[in-house]
């Protein structure tokens, strides 16, 4: 099933720096992801070195039609040059919990699930993740240096700051079903 959701919430851009080395990009199949061990952190430029620094504003519950939603969702426009880049926002549950296991969009090649975490030599270092655990009734927040989405092979000029742009998010119950929302994200410029 096919759902849209469009959120009533303002859209808040959050403006970063580039993400990806241009090295960085998915297997060669290009839904594949890359090895874990393949990506470094050597994306502090758009992760920023200020993980949590963002305030935790509460999700206004009100905006939420249905099983999922995003809240301020915002993508970078990829640097010159580049073809990767990130999306951030707030995904909300309605009354069931939901974990996001997947998303694709039109604009670009493969959309990958991301976080950063502590490594082994104690660098913050960027990871594939299967998927977002959403609590019912709760949110997920994607955020620069935490959860994140990952837009690689994304075509040029498909992103212009200001655009609305959505998001195929493959999204799983705890019953088994599943459901294909789209979800909208605002593009947004790098500073």
């Amino acid at each position: 099933m096919r759902v849209s959701l469009i959120s009533a919430a303002g859209v808040a851009a959050l403006i970063l720096a580039a993400c990806a080395p241009a090295a960085e990009a998915p297997a060669p199949d290009a839904i594949a992801a890359p090895a874990a061990e393949a990506i470094q952190d050597d994306h502090a430029g758009m992760h920023g070195d200020d993980a949590g620094a963002e305030a935790d504003a509460p999700v206004d519950r009100g905006v939420i039609a249905g099983s999922l939603a995003l809240l301020e969702g915002s993508i970078l426009v990829p640097p010159a040059g580049r073809d990767v880049t990130a999306g951030f926002g707030t995904f909300a549950a309605g009354a069931r919990a939901v974990t996001i296991v997947g998303a694709e969009a039109s604009f670009a090649q493969a959309v990958e699930l991301h976080t950063h975490e502590m490594s082994d030599d104690g660098k913050m270092a960027m990871r594939k993740v299967d998927a977002f655990p959403v609590p019912a009734n709760g949110d997920r927040a994607l955020k620069r240096g935490g959860d994140h989405m990952m837009f690689f092979g994304v075509q040029p000029d498909a992103l212009t700051p200001g655009a609305a742009v959505t998001v195929l998010v493959r999204a799983q119950f705890e019953d088994g079903t599943t459901e294909e929302i789209e979800v909208p994200f605002t593009v947004a410029a790098q500073e």
